[in-house]
């Protein structure tokens, strides 16, 4: 929350988009109660909200003073037509009076693909589910702004002996987090499913076969983590392949899931088409070692939005895998390098063979084999290069 307001400048509108239900509004609301200069909080779905927003009253009058920028909140904005429009008359308007933020699901980081008339005038921040370092307060400012210093830290550090269960089991949304009950997640996750499946996909889309594509979210689960077949997913579900494709697009859009692409870049035979996909609440995921690779990949995707979006560099999440099938789960590049190569083991403490060879054929210096086992931290030279096999607890708070 601090560097939100730290580092983005003051001049651009603020986007924060991410799932339902991950805390937007909660922290938004939380920002504003402590703006210096006060201001206004208003959401399309409350009437009274609404009317105020269509009234073309001075939503700013209450707040407006010589020398003092007020902070005005528009929440789920997008839902009213023509939002863009809108929105960039205001801006235009009152950039120079009001800080303006804007925060919304899926949808609004949807509505800035294509044709976008608000281009330039804001910076988009994606917010995901409490990370291991969140909740146990140990990851450093250093982390999230020196992505290299903090690898430094981490590399010459200590194990940390942090408790990850709670976090696997319960995800990290807060709500079913804090109330840490089991009964009340799984009513809590079949909610949510409903809402994105009916709500959300109505609102968004022209998609009528709901039930069908309930089903469809059903069949992903024992899918995660491996590379997904649309083909085979068109033959279980009996419809068109672009159909398929057109409803995993669809859930990705909404945060309900995420790809990562296979990196070919510099290798030979390696595939190049089909993603690996993963929930963004991984306490779905059902089969152990799955959910496991499924919580590291959100930490590691979450590094990559964070250090891309606060402006430290591109960084992007990939996976390795050739024709021979050998994989490696995870890749980060910096700005198309090679920047940090990750195993996810749920026990072996050997170091993956597939790890070892994309390692040397792509030159990475930082890899790391991640295993749920607690107390890890070896440090393996293998051919002049230090390979780290450490625990989850030991890493992942490094991350940001």
């Amino acid at each position: 929350m601090k560097w939100l307001k730290k580092l983005h400048p003051p001049e651009k509108m603020l986007f924060l988009a991410g799932p339902r239900q991950v805390g937007k509004t909660t922290m938004v609301k939380q920002i504003l109660e402590t703006w210096r200069d006060k201001g206004a909080y208003l959401n399309w779905d409350i009437s009274s909200h609404r009317r105020r927003i269509l009234s073309n009253e001075d939503l700013l009058a209450e707040w407006r003073r010589p020398t003092k920028r007020p902070m005005i909140i528009f929440d789920e904005l997008h839902k009213m037509r023509r939002f863009k429009s809108w929105l960039k008359g205001f801006y235009d308007e009152y950039k120079d009076d009001a800080a303006v933020w804007v925060t919304g699901s899926g949808r609004l980081d949807l509505y800035r693909k294509g044709s976008d008339s608000l281009l330039g005038r804001y910076f988009l921040y994606r917010m995901h589910p409490l990370s291991l370092g969140e909740t146990q307060k140990t990851a450093t400012a250093s982390s999230l702004t020196e992505p290299d210093k903090g690898w430094e830290t981490f590399s010459h550090g200590e194990i940390r002996n942090e408790n990850i269960e709670s976090l696997l089991n319960f995800g990290g949304f807060p709500e079913p987090y804090l109330k840490h009950e089991k009964t009340f997640h799984k009513r809590w996750l079949r909610s949510r499913r409903e809402r994105i499946t009916h709500e959300d996909v109505r609102d968004l889309t022209r998609i009528e076969d709901v039930d069908r594509l309930e089903y469809l979210v059903r069949l992903l689960n024992p899918r995660i983590a491996s590379p997904l077949s649309l083909n085979s997913l068109r033959e279980d579900l009996d419809i068109a392949f672009e159909t398929v494709r057109g409803w995993i697009a669809t859930l990705e859009r909404l945060y309900y899931i995420y790809g990562v692409r296979p990196y070919s870049h510099r290798l030979q035979r390696a595939i190049k088409r089909e993603k690996k996909y993963y929930f963004w609440d991984w306490s779905e995921v059902r089969d152990e070692a799955a959910r496991f690779e499924n919580f590291v990949m959100s930490h590691l995707l979450k590094a990559c939005h964070v250090w891309t979006d606060f402006g430290f560099g591109d960084f992007r999440l990939w996976y390795l895998r050739d024709r021979e099938k050998r994989e490696v789960d995870a890749l980060i590049t910096l700005d198309n390098a090679p920047w940090l190569m990750v195993e996810v083991k749920l026990e072996d403490l050997k170091v993956s063979k597939p790890l070892q060879r994309f390692a040397r054929l792509l030159n990475c210096e930082r890899v790391i084999q991640v295993v749920k086992y607690e107390g890890i931290y070896r440090q393996v030279k293998i051919d002049s290069r230090i390979y780290h096999v450490v625990s989850a607890e030991g890493f992942l708070p490094w991350l940001p």
